[in-house]
């Protein structure tokens, strides 16, 4: 053990990370207190404790660091595995690059591909964010896989979900933010996301084209990131001989779509309001299909109230992307916030256009926590939809804390004309583990009511997620599931995954996935969510292994998002599904694969197929995380608007777990 003060090889690893900055200046200038009598007391000496070594240093790992030329990321990654979903099972090997380079007048340039030569697959996108122009323009282009563009107002959490393409092709984004001005463009040929060894792009049908903006009224030059006033945009998207099938077989299969929607917003300190209208034609139905919703809400003290209206005729899509259609009606929700309890609740009194329900109907969700000390936190939540069909879900849960870690208790109850009854309950827990572990399990256990052809079942289920540490430079994480019912029917997944980190550049990543048996999938009970195709494989077997390079160079002086001075720090975090909307990921919970990271809406990054995500040189200070909602799966969305606030701190990495939920 060593004396109070650090020596030079302490102050090298606080370069490295492994101290805190001030340690250094503080080790080679050491405060002097003063003596009794106002004269300075000598410096203390650093002593060594007789009969112990000092502590060894390893800087057998430690790379030298390019200061010089701009800050820069680069990842090299080569990948054999077998591709899931793929019943042929063969290996493939593919390639993958992650490049980011920040540049003080071309703004932030990256580059994100993969490429399986077997096949010829893979995916590219180039990125180019907030290139400065004059008179305040910036300037932002993508070329490659992207996604569609879409005015910031449009991208708000509303009552009705408005879907996004993603594209192989071109968008272009040019703003102004101290006039409040947004134009975007975009076009390419449709498509889905496959997964690794290479996230190949497997094309449709069709060419999509997008054109709109937005601005802001009475936007404030001399505070840019200021939203209050009027807002108004627009968006034109139009679909060429587009189809919803991924193989149209027949000529009426293909189709012709355009849709347009105009928005206006105003926002207060304390309230907000926007409307939309949205006009839709397609050729294979006669005439022009049209829709608008009302969405506003207001602050009082700790509660939030919302207020909000909607009418969607029959047929309306986004050009013939799935849309909410034939229904009119109204919304009442409110929320409050306390630090000991919070509750919310909404209610929709709705009707369809065409008159093809029995008559109107409500849809209402509720839900409300308490925090009865330190240790107990109790929740319970309620939903009832009385509308083409009737049916509820009521839960239950407890959770709290205990010598072996957090435990929680869950019973749900569900209802509904089109489904089985069903009970279960859970108990998870997140157990105490020594620092750098992660261990959680759960068990279930539940019944279902019999269904037309199904005979009622008793199911029993467990869960267990866990990541160690194996050494200081391997780590093992796991995943494993199981369910068995008295039926005989056996459901089964696992994933397991490893990462050994070779040196300073050097790591190596290997995952297995094995699934067998079909899960059960629960429908959305709310009327609103958009219609869901959805084709749940018998069972799965797949592999990869991942060899990555790296390399970060460049002045730490402009880390990404900082200013001149900054140090930098990484994020690194996971999207997952949010099952029970609790919040918290547990075990039986996993990741959601290909869903677009932003950081400080500037630097964009793909999820892996296990909805993780990464960026590796963050300046310090405030940050914002935000998952773009219109990348995620129907009928998922974010919570809170997508966004982690985190405050990240020099050489210091910040791990995040963001949850998507669905509308119940």
């Amino acid at each position: 053990m060593r004396g109070l003060v650090p020596r030079p090889s302490h102050c090298l690893l606080a370069l490295l990370g492994a101290s805190t900055p001030w340690l250094c200046a503080w080790a080679q200038n050491p405060p002097t207190p003063p003596a009794a009598n106002g004269a300075s007391a000598p410096a203390y000496e650093d002593r060594v404790i007789e009969g112990l070594p000092p502590e060894p240093v390893n800087e057998g790992d430690a790379e030298a660091y390019d200061r010089t030329g701009w800050p820069r990321f680069l990842r090299l990654e080569t990948r054999l595995g077998t591709q899931p979903f793929d019943q042929t099972r063969k290996t493939r090997i593919g390639y993958g690059i992650y490049g980011l380079l920040e540049t003080p007048n071309h703004g932030t340039l990256s580059v994100d591909g993969t490429y399986a030569p077997r096949d010829s697959s893979g995916t590219l996108t180039l990125r180019q964010r907030a290139m400065p122009l004059t008179n305040g323009w910036l300037m932002s282009n993508e070329l490659g896989v992207i996604n569609a563009p879409t005015p910031d107002i449009l991208r708000l959490p509303a009552r009705i979900y408005l879907p996004s393409a993603v594209l192989q092709g071109a968008s272009t984004e040019w703003e102004n933010p101290g006039s409040g001005v947004q134009l975007q463009a975009s076009t390419g040929e449709p498509g889905r996301l496959d997964f690794l060894p290479a996230s190949g792009f497997r094309r449709l049908a069709g060419q999509r084209s997008s054109f709109g903006g937005q601005w802001r009224l009475d936007a404030d030059g001399a505070n840019p990131l200021s939203n209050q006033g009027w807002t108004v945009a627009l968006q034109h998207e139009d679909a060429r001989k587009v189809s919803r099938l991924d193989l149209p077989t027949q000529a009426s299969d293909i189709v012709d779509a355009n849709s347009t929607l105009l928005a206006l917003r105003h926002e207060g300190a304390e309230h907000r309001i926007q409307g939309q209208v949205v006009s839709t034609q397609a050729s294979d139905v006669a005439g022009a299909r049209s829709g608008f919703w009302i969405d506003s809400e207001w602050d009082d003290g700790p509660r939030k109230h919302g207020v909000g209206a909607y009418r969607l005729e029959p047929d309306l899509t986004w050009a013939q992307l799935p849309l909410a259609s034939d229904l009119v009606g109204a919304y009442l929700r409110s929320s409050w916030r306390t630090r000991q309890w919070s509750a919310e609740g909404s209610i929709d009194w709705l009707d369809s256009v065409s008159n093809r329900s029995r008559g109107s109907g409500f849809f209402a969700t509720g839900s409300a926590r308490w925090r009865l000390n330190r240790d107990h936190t109790l929740g319970a939540g309620s939903t009832v939809r009385r509308f083409d069909g009737n049916a509820w879900s009521n839960y239950g849960d407890w959770r709290f804390q205990n010598g072996w870690g957090t435990s929680g208790l869950r019973l749900e109850f569900t209802h509904g004309d089109n489904e089985a009854d069903s009970r279960w309950l859970t108990w998870d827990h997140e157990w105490q583990v020594p620092q750098g572990w992660a261990l959680s399990t759960s068990l279930g256990a539940g019944a279902y009511s019999a269904y037309q052809s199904q005979a009622a079942e008793s199911v029993w289920s467990a869960a267990l997620s866990v990541s160690a540490p194996l050494t200081n430079k391997a780590s093992l994480r796991g995943n494993l599931n199981t369910e068995h019912s008295d039926s005989g029917q056996r459901r089964h997944s696992l994933n397991l995954g490893a990462n050994w980190r070779i040196d300073a550049r050097w790591s190596l990543e290997g995952n297995y996935n094995r699934t067998t048996g079909r899960s059960r999938f629960n429908t959305s009970l709310d009327p609103l969510a958009p219609p869901l195709t959805l084709v749940t494989p018998e069972s799965d077997r797949s592999f990869y292994a991942v060899l990555r390079y790296e390399l970060e160079g460049g002045s730490r002086n402009v880390p990404l998002g900082g200013k001149a001075a900054d140090g930098g720090g990484r994020i690194a975090g996971a999207v997952y599904f949010d099952a029970n909307r609790n919040g918290t990921q547990e075990a039986s919970e996993t990741g959601v694969p290909n869903v677009t990271v932003f950081l400080d809406n500037r630097y964009a990054v793909r999820t892996d197929s296990q909805g993780r995500f990464e960026f590796p040189f963050v300046a310090s200070g405030p940050r914002t995380v935000s998952v773009r909602g219109e990348t995620l799966p129907l009928p998922w969305n974010v919570v809170d608007e997508g966004q982690a606030k985190v405050d990240v701190r020099l050489r210091e990495s910040v791990t995040l777990s963001i949850p998507v939920q669905r509308n119940e």
